[in-house]
């Protein structure tokens, strides 16, 4: 009986440490996970995604006329499409960049550089 309730002791020993491990696995890859849905590119791959869908699904849809004179020509709808994009890829690239601040001493003013002063 004495072996019985050691197999048993061990068993539920084997599983506390199992749980432990998995509730530890499950921890890191819920802060990766978190790290990586706060990154700024995924975040921009998501809005311009959108985008992009937005325009497959309603700017598709309208029938074209093969002869148009009245519509842009190719060079128009390319710098308009710029000029909407444009801004977007600017948020990201200043979104994606680590914000700059000028380095203080312990007095609480900013340094100057020596070079400069």
């Amino acid at each position: 009986m004495n072996r019985r309730y050691d197999s048993i002791v061990l068993a539920e020993q084997q599983v506390a440490e199992a749980r432990t491990a998995a509730l530890a696995e499950y921890e890191a890859a819920r802060a990766k996970l978190r790290h990586r849905i706060g990154s700024p590119a995924l975040l921009g791959g998501i809005l311009l995604g959108g985008i992009a869908l937005g325009y497959l699904v309603l700017g598709r849809g309208k029938p074209k006329r093969l002869v148009d004179p009245g519509s842009a020509g190719a060079w128009s709808r390319a710098a308009k499409t710029v000029q909407v994009l444009l801004p977007l890829l600017t948020a990201l690239n200043s979104a994606s960049k680590a914000p700059h601040s000028p380095r203080a001493n312990v007095s609480g003013t900013t340094r100057q550089c020596r070079d400069m002063a």
